[in-house]
């Protein structure tokens, strides 16, 4: 058996890219799942595949990088835009290429989603640890009407009912 062509290796490599990036895509809504419930052990599952999969992308990614420069492309967008309009007459790679765009788009989204829920929940859990060690004396930082901030101080008992 002969060494792959360029094209053929191309569309083995998208389409591993795109299996990872629909896997990745799961495992995010999951961890979005499991961030909604507090589910832990979820979260912890979650996480993990998502680890594994950005690793099995890079992987991917370094070997399309390798490819395309080999080739003579740029190692970025507009390089794979030229190879696939170079080497693509049949039109199998540029949807290949197209949905994993897509997909990884939508990948970036919903991890900042995931990223602004996380970083909420721990503002509040620092603001609770804040409140208790404090023994319930809250600063609110301010502006005043010229852009200065200053603090506001209330003091609330955490056993007042």
């Amino acid at each position: 058996m002969g060494a792959e062509t360029l094209p053929q290796r191309l569309e083995r490599i998208l389409g591993d890219a795109l299996r990872h990036a629909g896997a990745l895509e799961s495992a995010l809504q999951r961890e979005s799942a499991a961030l909604s419930s507090r589910d832990l052990d979820g979260m912890d599952a979650a996480v993990a595949e998502k680890q594994e999969r950005v690793r099995q992308l890079e992987a991917l990614t370094q070997e399309q990088t390798q490819l395309l420069t080999r080739e003579g492309y740029s190692a970025d967008a507009q390089g794979m835009e030229r190879c696939l309009r170079d080497w693509d007459e049949d039109e199998i790679l540029h949807p290949l290429w197209q949905r994993l765009t897509q997909v990884m788009h939508h990948c970036r989204q919903l991890n900042q989603v995931n990223g602004g829920v996380v970083e909420t929940a721990r503002r509040r859990v620092d603001q609770a640890i804040h409140i208790l060690r404090s023994g319930g004396d809250t600063r609110t930082e301010l502006y005043d009407p010229r852009g200065r901030t200053f603090s506001t101080a209330s003091s609330q008992s955490i056993t007042k009912a």
